[in-house]
């Protein structure tokens, strides 16, 4: 396991300074950066998520077609009523889509301690708010009317600030036992500075959230190759259905960028949710196996 993990941050590292070099050559403009979020989402962020079928499966006795049928009845249900809280009120959809981020990111750092592990999921969201609050008022506006973004985003900068301070507390404290998560928590905080925000989320989650699921999760699955199996047809589905989705958007007369931007984050918004009831639900239950 911490082999692993060791793996995974030299993989954030990677992945942050390809990005920051790219962004420091080239500039790429905010059409490039969608184009990037994307592909990276679909290929990485997607997939781990694709294994939420294969967890349920280890969970509960699906057997026939029938009780698979009601698992995933039940789940799109919930991303469904996600759904439509963001379509009602989109600020509040927007907020409650960032906190619970926090609680689910927050995981990437279970067994590093309350506060580091606070920190860490505090980070992944309110850092890039932190230091380029326009830009990320500006993307938020994509989502939910500014007169709702913009005090989010300031929100979100003052979750920055509180897990800066948690971060030094944490680490301060013990720094040779917390290196590899303290490193982490470094390269999160350069990213946030030296990249724009839609950027440093494709490095965190495709490079360190992503990857460390998956691996803490195949093992405990009892046929790998199934899963990986379900995990590709599955992808395949949400694909489909993101790209309907994007046609339905751009008919409302959206343009292709911010259309792009509302299928991914409001997308995840509404799978987050099922997802993380079903990984604390899956982590709780293979703590109970081992």
């Amino acid at each position: 396991m911490i082999a692993g993990r060791a793996r995974q941050t030299a993989t954030l590292a990677l992945a942050a300074g390809t990005l920051v070099a790219w962004q420091v050559l080239a500039a790429p403009g905010l059409p490039a950066q969608i184009a990037v979020l994307v592909v990276a989402v679909a290929l990485m962020g997607l997939a781990h998520g694709a294994l939420d079928l294969p967890m349920a499966e280890t969970l509960w006795p699906l057997r026939r077609r029938a009780d698979t049928a009601r698992f995933f009845a039940a789940y799109l249900a919930v991303a469904a009523a996600v759904g439509a809280l963001w379509a009602l009120a989109p600020g509040l959809g927007l907020a409650a889509f960032l906190g619970y981020s926090v609680l689910h990111f927050s995981g990437d750092w279970e067994g590093e301690g309350p506060v580091l592990r606070a920190a860490g999921g505090l980070a992944t969201i309110g850092a890039p708010a932190l230091f380029r609050p326009d830009e990320v008022a500006a993307l938020f506006g994509t989502l939910a009317p500014m007169s709702a973004a913009s005090p989010v985003a300031q929100a979100t900068a003052g979750a920055g600030v509180v897990a800066a301070g948690l971060a030094m507390m944490a680490v301060g404290r013990a720094p040779r036992r917390r290196a590899r998560a303290g490193l982490e928590l470094a390269v999160l905080w350069t990213m946030a500075a030296a990249l724009p925000p839609l950027l440093y989320f494709v490095a965190y989650f495709c490079a360190l959230h992503a990857p460390r699921h998956v691996a803490e999760t195949l093992p405990c699955l009892a046929d790998r190759g199934r899963a990986l199996r379900q995990m590709a047809s599955l992808l395949a589905l949400t694909l489909v259905a993101s790209g309907a989705g994007f046609a339905a958007i751009r008919q409302a007369g959206v343009a292709p960028d911010a259309a792009a931007l509302q299928v991914v984050f409001i997308g995840l918004a509404a799978l987050t949710v099922p997802h993380m009831l079903l990984v604390d639900r899956f982590r709780s239950g293979s703590r109970g196996m081992a």
